[in-house]
């Protein structure tokens, strides 16, 4: 877009509320990349239309589950969703969240939606054994963690080899600059994709391979997969088929009665 355009739209459009219907009507005529070049151009958080929504939305998800071992229904792994809000993405995950009151309770920055049966622990503290998760999800939630380095090295630990996590995180030029965020629970660094890298680099890549990275068709958001090194082992039942029935441990004198 010519610097002139963006000027003359700049001054139609409220910066204050970027979902002011107004601002809806001022720039519905451009493409989506052209919206997308506007929001980066202008520091402003960008806008999508109708089906650009779910499209956007349906993406990430999609993404993220990538995270989930190959080769498995997600009906027979363990997953964590870490963040969830109202997108619980599949049933087969694991909801867990720092909060499952109602969204007019929040402080500040919180996602606005109730997960009732969410599974409440901090995401840098999860009550689970090393080793013994499949795969993590977290959509738009690592941005607002104060040590995204340190959260991601627990969910390693806590994932099994072979296992992976799946992240989806805003890209700050195309949403806002998180040092001006003044809420609780808001934005806490700048993430984008070249600063993923860098932390992959420098901290990560010694416990897992970077397997998929920045994918999306939509400049909001970015994703990235953290495949552990190792080889992965599904959950198996195995041993509780092979065991003695009552009966045999009964004829064997082992049993408990």
């Amino acid at each position: 877009m010519e610097t002139s355009e963006i000027e003359r739209l700049s001054a139609l459009i409220n910066f204050n509320n970027i979902a002011d219907p107004s601002n809806v009507e001022v720039l519905r005529h451009l493409s989506q990349v052209e919206r997308e070049e506007f929001a980066r151009r202008t520091h402003s958080l960008v806008l999508y239309f109708g089906d650009e929504v779910a499209a956007c939305k349906r993406a990430e998800e999609e993404a993220a589950l990538t995270a989930a071992p190959q080769g498995y229904p997600l009906e027979a792994l363990n997953g964590l969703n870490i963040g969830c809000g109202d997108r619980l993405i599949s049933p087969y995950l694991l909801p867990v969240d720092i909060m499952r009151h109602q969204p007019s309770q929040q402080l500040g920055g919180e996602h606005g939606a109730l997960t009732p049966n969410a599974f409440l622990a901090l995401p840098d503290s999860l009550p689970f054994r090393s080793n013994s998760v499949d795969y993590i999800v977290a959509l738009h939630t690592l941005e607002h963690i104060s040590d995204p380095v340190q959260v991601i090295l627990h969910w390693l630990d806590v994932v099994k080899p072979g296992g992976g996590i799946g992240i989806v995180v805003p890209d700050w030029q195309y949403t806002w600059n998180a040092a001006g965020d003044e809420t609780p629970y808001g934005h806490k660094w700048n993430s984008y994709p070249d600063r993923v890298a860098t932390l992959y680099r420098d901290y990560w890549s010694c416990k897992c391979e970077l397997e998929r990275f920045d994918t999306l068709p939509f400049k909001l958001s970015f994703d990235f997969v953290l495949r552990k090194h190792g080889s992965f082992q599904p959950f198996s039942r195995a041993s509780l088929e092979t065991a003695l029935s009552g009966l045999q441990r009964a004829q064997s004198g082992i049993f408990l009665g």
